[in-house]
Order: C-alpha cells, then structure tokens, then sequence
C-alpha cells in the first residue's frame, strides 16, 4: 500500500494531450465513460484490446492536469510459448489487466505549438496470467512511471477542425509484486520491486485516431536473458 500511494506512473497509450492555447485556458471538470478503444500487438506475439471504462479529469487554466482513470485489458491471440514471457507481456502494458490509477501533469514550458510536462501516475494492476505452477491465475502489481513528455504540433486547419500532433515521452517505470506472486509467475527470476525505462513516441489525428510506439524494459531482473528483454508495444486508439 505504501509503495501504491508513493509510486508515479503514467499509462502510456493514454497519455493525455493538451489541445488548449496557454493563453486561453480555463478550468474544466469532466467526467467520461467509454470515450477510448485500443488494440496492441506486442514483439511477444500478443494482440489485445483495451477499453477506458471511466475518466474522471479536472484541468486547470495554469496548465495543471489530473483525474482517475479505470481501464479493462483482455488478450484475444497470444503467440508466445514461454509463460514466463506472456506473464512480463501483461506486467509491462501499462494498461494490463482490470487497471485503476491516478495522474498528474505538470507544465514546465508551454507555447503556442508546443509543450514540455512533467507526467505521473500511480496505479493498481489485477492481471490474469499463465502460473507456472499450482492454480491461481491471477496476480496483482503496484507500478508506477515517472517521466517528462513533448508536445508538438505538426498540422492544423481550424476551419475544417483538423489537427496532427506528436508526442515523445522518456520515462522511468517501477512495479511491486507479492513474493508468492513472483514465485508461481515468473519463477522468482523477477525482484519484488523491478524498475526499468521506457520511452513512448506517436501520432495523433484530429483528436480522434492515435498511433502509439511504447517500449518498456526492466533492468534489474535476476535471469535478464529471459524477463530483462525489451517488450515493444504498438498500439492504435480510437476516442470517441
């Protein structure tokens, strides 16, 4: 619980961009429910969809950004053979398993076509996996990812309410499991926390369709030849 309440994270396929001139901001609560869909293909072999299922945002007119976010996962094909594998395929997504987590942005710079943003999150994973041994199939994490994103604005056509922005977004990221867990899963070949890096890059297309590029690695894995590879992620999302 401590590492839950300490630990900073963000969703990288639900990054949140900012479209609003810094000269014309305002506060702004808003409350969605099922405005994202998402599909991934990982370089594991795994194809799966995601859903937002509620966002809860506030905004402020200084640029500052935070909310609650619920998302659901589901894998519908995964072409690994090594359960090991599959188990860190769900433990890097950041949005694997039934997944509920806080975030926050902090504006650094901000210009007319561009912004730069310290993001954070802290998040809570139920993810049903492929145990190794015994009958539990399902395990939770504590993760988090802390990092600074880009903003830039590429293409804009206001009277037709087009737009194409992109982002980059380096990132640290850290998970906390149960020694049990480990156990059954991953073979004890992971620590209780793992920390790694990341590093998230897109396109966004009229506020609507997003294509996301996410690598996530841990680094300090015991075997790193088998669950310390890098797990690159692309996804498309489509927000209603």
């Amino acid at each position: 619980m401590l590492f839950f309440v300490a630990s900073i994270s963000l969703h990288g396929q639900l990054l949140k961009l900012d479209y609003r001139s810094p000269l014309k901001k305002e506060r702004s609560f808003k409350i969605g429910l099922f405005k994202q869909f998402m599909g991934g293909v990982t370089t594991l072999g795994h194809f799966d969809l995601s859903s937002e299922v509620i966002n809860i945002n506030y905004s402020g007119s200084d640029g500052f950004d935070s909310g609650l976010s619920v998302v659901g996962t589901t894998s519908v094909f995964i072409g690994n053979k090594e359960n090991k594998k599959n188990n860190l395929c769900y433990l890097l997504n950041p949005l694997g398993g039934i997944n509920g987590s806080l975030y926050f942005q902090f504006p650094l710079e901000e210009k007319e076509k561009s912004s730069l943003k310290v993001n954070s999150r802290m998040g809570l994973k139920l993810i049903e996996g492929s145990p190794l041994m015994g009958f539990e199939n399902t395990f939770i994490s504590n993760y988090g990812m802390l990092g600074g994103s880009y903003q830039l604005l590429l293409f804009e056509d206001a009277p037709k309410n087009e737009r194409i922005d992109f982002w980059i977004y380096p990132h640290l990221i850290a998970s906390q499991m149960g020694e049990n867990d480990i156990e059954l899963f991953f073979n004890n070949e992971l620590k209780s926390i793992s920390y790694g890096f990341g590093l998230q890059t897109g396109i966004e297309f009229n506020q609507k369709i997003r294509l996301v590029f996410l690598l996530n690695k841990f680094v300090n894995t015991l075997v790193p030849e088998s669950l310390g590879i890098p797990v690159l992620r692309l996804t498309v999302v489509y927000h209603f």
